[in-house]
């Protein structure tokens, strides 16, 4: 768990809960609640918070577990404790690493509790504009190579000059001459030029990259 709840500190900071509602709709209340929070917070972090509510007779049934799951969401009831305060202030001192722990609540009694143990609070209205902000943007994919746009690239004047420079050095090499001496098949400039050619056409192709 790194995420801590007052879950009904939430709703009312959303103006979900009024005064005079009974037990059934408090529950449709917190069902709604409850999956509008897991969508906004996905898979990952849902697993990773515990949301906790009062079970007071006016807001929960009788028969309703004290420890469920929603979609990934621990939720906790106070059944036993005197109030929901006072099951998130337990959970916030045994926490094995409470600086890693997220308390919201806007209820000042939990956030000294959580100031204590050195663990972030943050109140339920900070809260409701974190989950509604993105956390981050997809980054839009960066644009493939149009194959059309490549087979037509030509060599720039530097590329061109390069090769040029290169072939008519080895053409003029004397070393190389004399390798080669006057051997049948040694290439005419026709067949040097027509060379060049083709290498400009496969460095067009994308076959050899600029030096």
């Amino acid at each position: 768990m790194r995420r801590l709840i007052d879950g009904y500190n939430v709703l009312f900071a959303q103006g979900l809960v009024g005064k005079r509602i009974g037990p059934d709709q408090f529950r449709q209340i917190r069902t709604r609640f409850l999956n509008k929070l897991t969508a906004a917070l996905g898979p990952v972090e849902s697993v990773l918070t515990t949301v906790v509510f009062d079970a007071s007779a006016s807001t929960t049934p009788p028969d309703l577990p004290p420890v469920s799951t929603h979609k990934g969401l621990t939720v906790l009831y106070a059944v036993k404790e005197e109030s929901a305060d006072e099951r998130i202030e337990r959970i916030i001192a045994e926490h094995p690493s409470p600086k890693s722990l997220t308390v919201v609540s806007s209820d000042q009694r939990i956030r000294r509790a959580a100031a204590r143990r050195k663990a972030r609070s943050i109140t339920a209205d900070v809260f409701l504009t974190e989950i509604s902000t993105p956390l981050r943007k997809s980054k839009p994919a960066p644009p493939r190579a149009d194959p059309e746009a490549v087979r037509g690239a030509t060599l720039s004047e530097s590329e061109s000059a390069y090769w040029q420079k290169a072939f008519r050095e080895v053409d003029e090499d004397p070393e190389v001459r004399q390798g080669l001496g006057q051997a049948e098949g040694i290439p005419t400039d026709e067949e040097i030029a027509e060379i060049e050619r083709e290498v400009e056409r496969e460095f067009r192709d994308g076959k050899y990259l600029s030096p």
